[in-house]
């Protein structure tokens, strides 16, 4: 039997859908606890806005500070330790904390699952950066399910971002559209050829009949290499043009177009995308869209180009030339 605790507390990491996916899962594990959900949003390279930028009210979502979470703990989030362990905490009382780290969550959920049933605890602390559900215990990392894609699709589209994030996308979704995902920035030995994409945007227009097509990359070459390709083809390409200014204005882009595309009625997407892989959930539409894998040709084409450019960049950077 499980004994009632105070709170559960994701400290989500990596970009951002990596960091949503995380959230929700949390908030999903909290609500199976009957705890209280909070966040501690901690701002990294790879998701550099802190919370004030990206989130707007949203019931059910609160968020506590890095030296609140340090009271709680008893130690910084430097010392946190890998995957599941539990101390007291003087004060506080029993804590305990999971990181699934290099193995992942989902693999742990098991020993996670009997730490909860067997202590008396107070906190529960988790540092993450993927999707993980507690209740189907132990899983492969990349496992997934219908009914904890609804569970998760119901959460995203409870939350609420920030105004400069959801002022500006409902404009854009009053027709129905496609959605192309194109990730290519640190994915771009993992993608699809591009004759692939092509056939899975075709086909998908075809059997849904929908001719417009919204595109978001994060690479404004292939972005508009596909805009004028699908536009050939006598389909209708649109996409999102920032005009938002400031530090962040890169990052509230991109969610932006997060957020458009989770209102598509089918998606193409790379499939070692969270991104993508997230929308498509958020969508209520992930049977009908479409993931691709990455095309080996490609990916060893990408790699071979990056051995060669060390290579050639060995000698200028020891000082030979």
């Amino acid at each position: 039997m499980r004994l009632a605790l105070k709170r559960v507390i994701v400290v989500p990491r990596n970009g951002y859908l990596n960091r949503f996916q995380s959230m929700a899962s949390v908030s999903i594990l909290a609500q199976e606890l009957e705890a209280e959900f909070s966040v501690c949003w901690l701002p990294q390279p790879a998701a550099p806005a802190p919370g004030l930028v990206v989130f707007g009210e949203t019931p059910g979502l609160a968020f506590i500070s890095e030296s609140e979470l340090q009271t709680i703990l008893g130690y910084s989030l430097e010392s946190f330790p890998l995957y599941v362990n539990s101390q007291d905490v003087s004060g506080v009382g029993k804590v305990v904390t999971f990181a699934g780290h290099d193995l992942g969550e989902q693999p742990l959920m098991s020993e996670l699952s009997q730490e909860l049933r067997v202590s008396e605890f107070d906190y529960l602390v988790i540092v993450a950066g993927g999707r993980f559900s507690e209740s189907v215990g132990s899983q492969s990392i990349d496992w997934d399910s219908e009914d904890f894609r609804e569970l998760r699709r119901g959460w995203y589209q409870a939350l609420e971002f920030s105004p400069d994030i959801d002022s500006v996308w409902p404009e854009f979704v009053r027709e129905p559209f496609l959605g192309l995902h194109l990730r290519y920035s640190d994915r771009s030995h993992q993608t699809p050829s591009r004759a692939e994409i092509e056939r899975a945007v075709v086909e998908l227009c075809g059997s849904s009949g929908i001719e417009r097509v919204f595109i978001a990359s994060d690479s404004r070459k292939e972005r508009d290499h596909w805009s004028q390709l699908l536009w050939k083809l006598g389909l209708s390409p649109w996409f999102f043009e920032s005009n938002l200014v400031g530090e962040f204005s890169g990052d509230t882009a991109a969610l932006v177009d997060w957020r458009i595309l989770t209102h598509a009625q089918a998606i193409v997407y790379f499939g070692e995308s969270s991104f993508g892989y997230e929308a498509a959930v958020a969508s209520g539409n992930f049977n009908a869209s479409v993931a691709l894998a990455a095309n080996p040709l490609v990916s060893l084409g990408v790699r071979t180009r990056k051995i060669a450019g060390t290579v050639l960049g060995v000698p200028r950077r020891r000082g030979w030339l």
